[in-house]
């Protein structure tokens, strides 16, 4: 019963896609299979449909009301969807990247999302599940109360989070991202730029494209050029394969830009990609509201509201070419994901600052929550302090395990079946 459930979600959740590319969705199925962080990537509805149905193994938050279910979500705030940003005034900061399922929701199914992926990026090291999500769930509700209080947000940080900006600060000043994406001068690299898998999954190809794709690619960049006169003229356009887990079958461009002198050294690469909007699930995040005209819009708007500064990618923007939105940033080094194989290795080494970065990471999403505003116009601190109070992580601590636990669960459950054949109609 289940394995169907889950199934029919995925099935429907991948159904536009698969008319179109069925062999990207059955390579996106046989990714997610490979291991449970990457199911879990796979599986944002399979999550929020679930938190929609509560039963007898799925109890309804003794911390909510109609207005904390408004709130502006990051949607799948899933530990790999976090990474440094550098912003237009050269400051490097920890914040979150990928706003493909960003809509209005319960702030608390944000809350066990993230701590259900720190949990499943652990890999069953180090801290206990309960610790993991309590930890996570503290630094919200403390980061929430100091917003209410009216002080400056400070998420904090740790070694491993201060070395990942490090690194990317030493690979963005090295312009790594055009040694790595670039053939010649004004020429993208095409082919397999990292191996296929040993399951045959594509990891990072580039192929070349024809007219059609280029005027789609350049007609939605038109906006976005036109307002950055300094990032130049597009000098070559490909197609990109093999990123992402969720949006594995998105369409995907690099593009080449020029830069205001002839020169290579002030060259850049951008990503464009397609954007759309998710399962329409009651009572979980809504992504159809009025005031978003698009797939695109939304994503760029809720960027914009959910980071701490609307610069932190001066260039992520969406265009349309319709039917299809698209949304664009930076592709340069000084943005750099968390990755969940080191959190595993983290979890495993040193236990404590696992801790201490669940709580970055709650505290972040704490500030993304309380300074945006909500579906009514309200600022997103004021309605969640209103219900918050004792129990909250220990509320977190019993729901997050579970949510992990299920995971894991369906990820075994499917990880040796023919998903293609299932998921991917005919």
């Amino acid at each position: 019963m289940r394995d169907a459930y889950v199934i029919d979600t995925l099935a429907e959740d991948n159904y536009m896609w698969a008319l179109r590319d069925p062999d990207l969705v059955a390579m996106k199925l046989a990714l997610m299979q490979e291991e449970p962080y990457e199911w879990l990537r796979g599986t944002a509805a399979v999550y929020w449909r679930d938190l929609a149905t509560p039963g007898v193994d799925r109890p309804v938050t003794k911390f909510g009301d109609p207005l904390s279910s408004r709130v502006l979500l990051v949607a799948d705030p899933h530990p790999e969807n976090i990474g440094s940003f550098r912003a237009s005034d050269g400051t490097m900061r920890i914040d979150y990247d990928d706003f493909d399922a960003a809509g209005y929701g319960p702030f608390e199914g944000d809350v066990r999302r993230l701590a259900a992926g720190m949990i499943v990026a652990a890999a069953g090291a180090g801290p206990s599940p309960a610790d993991i999500a309590s930890a996570v769930a503290a630094a919200y509700q403390a980061q929430i109360a100091d917003l209410e209080a009216g002080v400056a947000p400070d998420p904090g940080t740790a070694p491993y989070l201060d070395k990942l900006i490090a690194k990317a600060q030493e690979n963005g000043d090295a312009h790594k991202e055009l040694a790595d994406d670039v053939a010649s001068p004004g020429v993208l690299a095409t082919g397999d730029l990292d191996p296929v898998d040993a399951y045959g999954v594509v990891q990072n190809r580039v192929e070349s494209i024809g007219t059609t794709e280029h005027d789609l690619v350049t007609g939605a960049l038109a906006p976005l050029l036109a307002a950055h006169p300094e990032v130049g003229a597009i000098e070559d356009i490909g197609r990109r394969y093999g990123h992402g887990v969720s949006s594995y079958p998105a369409l995907r461009y690099l593009v080449l830009l020029a830069g205001v002198t002839d020169s290579p050294s002030d060259d850049r690469v951008l990503e464009i990609k397609e954007e759309r909007d998710g399962l329409d699930i009651a009572n979980v995040p809504q992504l159809d509201s009025s005031e978003w005209s698009s797939p695109g819009q939304r994503a760029t708007d809720a960027a914009h509201r959910l980071w701490l500064r609307p610069d932190e990618d001066v260039l992520w923007s969406h265009g349309e070419a319709t039917p299809l939105s698209f949304v664009t940033h930076d592709d340069a080094d000084y943005q750099r994901g968390v990755d969940h194989g080191d959190l595993a290795a983290l979890a495993g080494s040193d236990a404590e600052q696992y801790l201490q970065v669940c709580g970055v990471f709650g505290r972040l999403l704490a500030r993304a929550h309380g300074l945006a505003t909500t579906e009514d116009g309200l600022r997103g601190a004021d309605v969640i302090a209103n219900v918050l109070g004792d129990g909250f992580a220990d509320e977190v601590a019993g729901f997050a395990p579970a949510d992990a636990a299920q995971i894991t669960t369906d990820w075994m459950a499917l990880k040796d079946r023919d998903l293609a054949s299932l998921v991917v109609q005919p």
